[in-house]
């Protein structure tokens, strides 16, 4: 596939004007630059699964974590981050209420957070983004997150636009700002393109759900979320044969599992039983020090403190203040896999 690049993009829909519910029906239309990694399969955050719910219009049984309050924060943040960057770079950085489509590719859109004039006239694309401050490591030595530079990408693939700029800020302070240099890459370009018009098509489109490839505890949990929560009296699933190898594995897996499991309950029984005399030397002494013509070791034996429910004291806090008890106890539900071989 061989990329045009005398294009501009069209205008989809103007979105200054717009409330929040209508925004996200807009979006639903295409795909927008923060669905690109859940649609290739890379999100940490959401699988493809999800994302193709999101598409259809199907709402999870079990809502999620509520981000609004986020979603709210990040957006109110990006004038900050964009008078930053403008302030560090002495660029001009100015909004465009619109969302953009494609003209190709209609089924990808961008609706960019701010844009960047250039002293040449040109026009670059600037992406905001807010962050706490523990995930600076996540930008060392000029690396961008994989799925905030998977975002720019498709916004400069719609926009047809060839440098973008990516700016966060991870405290009130600007000196926690960094901002990143993005050139355009049509081969990844293209590539992307290809992936997204596939899952867009053949999942969207088909009414055919994206495989579950992510980690597996993201796609469990969608799962859960979107299937809801256990019922005993549905009938019992009828697998077919194409899973014995699977159910096979899963049973040898599980073995595996356990062998190292008792290896390692074996393993903490015998480091106990060695430290064991060091222990009744320390008495109540939280440190101890031991120095040869060679080495020296220092031991530290602290205490750590944790608050646990007395034996039955769920049962007695239910019966004696069900109000207390029903505003401090939260029921979560989880299910075990377990496979069994039957005798035919």
């Amino acid at each position: 596939m061989a990329l045009d690049l005398n294009y501009k993009p069209n205008v989809f829909v103007r979105t200054e004007n717009l409330e929040e519910h209508e925004w996200l029906a807009w979006r639903r239309k295409g795909i927008g630059g923060s669905d690109v990694a859940a649609a290739l399969g890379l999100s940490p955050y959401k699988t493809a699964r999800e994302l193709y719910f999101e598409k259809i219009d199907v709402e999870p049984v079990i809502p999620g974590e509520d981000k609004t309050i986020m979603f709210e924060i990040g957006h109110l943040m990006e004038d900050v981050v964009a008078q930053i960057f403008s302030k560090k770079t002495g660029l001009s950085v100015f909004r465009d209420l619109t969302m953009y489509q494609h003209p190709f590719f209609p089924f990808m859109l961008a609706d960019v957070d701010r844009f960047v004039r250039e002293p040449d006239g040109s026009v670059s694309i600037l992406e905001c983004k807010s962050a706490h401050y523990n995930t600076q490591f996540l930008w060392a030595n000029n690396a961008i997150p994989r799925h905030y530079e998977l975002q720019v990408r498709h916004y400069m693939s719609v926009m047809n636009i060839n440098k973008a700029y990516i700016a966060c800020l991870f405290s009130n302070s600007e000196d926690d700002f960094v901002w990143r240099t993005i050139e355009r890459d049509l081969d990844e370009e293209e590539s992307n393109i290809l992936q997204l018009q596939h899952f867009w098509f053949e999942c969207v489109c088909n009414r055919k759900e994206p495989p579950l490839t992510e980690k597996p505890d993201m796609v469990l949990d969608a799962l859960r979320r979107y299937y809801g929560p256990a019922d005993k009296s549905q009938p019992t699933v009828v697998l077919a044969p194409e899973f014995l190898p699977v159910l096979e594995e899963v049973m040898k897996l599980k073995e595996a599992k356990s062998a190292l499991d008792a290896q390692v309950r074996l393993l903490d029984k015998k480091i106990k039983s060695a430290y064991a005399p060091i222990v009744n030397l320390m008495g109540q002494a939280c440190t101890a020090e031991c120095v040869g013509p060679q080495s020296a070791y220092h031991v530290s034996f602290n205490p750590r403190y944790r608050e646990t429910m007395k034996k039955d004291g769920l049962s007695v806090l239910r019966a004696q203040h069900p109000d207390i008890y029903d505003d401090l106890v939260d029921t979560t539900e989880s299910r075990i896999f377990n496979v069994s071989k039957v005798a035919l």
